[in-house]
C-alpha cells in the first residue's frame, strides 16, 4: 500500500493510536516508518518542552514500533508555535512519504476553530494523503 509512512506524535495517548495505525500501514504495504516531533520553540520565552523530553517523546515512539517489527526512523524539528503543520508536511516531502498518519484529539468544532489544530492544519495544507486517527 504505502512505502514510507510519516506519522507525526506529540507524547500524548491520542499519539499511541497514531503509531499502531503507521505499523499496520506500514507492514500491509511493507514499507517504513518516519516517527516526527515538532519542539515548539518560543523566543524569549522558554519552551515549554525541554530538547530532552523531546528527545524522549521521538525514542518512545520509535521504539514502540520497533516492537512491532516495523522498519523505523525518527526525526525532532522545531517551529515557531502555529507552525507545527507545515514542519510536519516539510518533513513528508522531504522524506518522500506516501501518507501522512497523526491523531485527532477529538476537540469540538468550536474548540478546534478557536485554538487551532494541528491536525486540522495538516488536513488543509496537505496534497499528501493523511490519515487522521482518533
Amino acid at each position: 500500500m504505502f512505502e514510507k509512512v510519516l506519522v507525526a506524535i506529540d507524547g500524548s495517548k491520542y499519539s499511541e493510536s497514531a503509531l499502531e495505525a503507521a505499523a499496520d500501514a506500514a507492514r500491509q504495504g511493507r514499507g517504513e516508518v518516519r516517527v516526527v516531533h515538532v519542539r515548539e520553540v518560543t523566543s524569549p520565552v522558554p519552551p515549554i518542552e525541554t530538547p530532552d523530553d523531546a528527545v524522549a517523546i521521538l525514542d518512545t515512539g520509535g521504539a514502540d514500533l520497533k516492537d512491532h517489527g516495523v522498519e523505523v526512523s525518527g526525526v525532532l524539528r522545531q517551529a515557531k508555535p502555529g507552525h507545527v503543520a507545515t514542519e510536519i508536511l516539510a518533513e513528508a516531502h522531504e522524506w518522500g512519504a506516501g501518507v501522512v498518519v497523526i491523531a485527532s484529539r477529538e476537540l469540538s468544532s468550536l474548540a478546534g476553530i478557536v485554538f487551532g489544530s494541528t491536525t486540522h492544519k495538516v488536513l488543509h495544507l496537505s496534497d499528501l494523503p493523511v490519515l487522521v486517527v482518533h
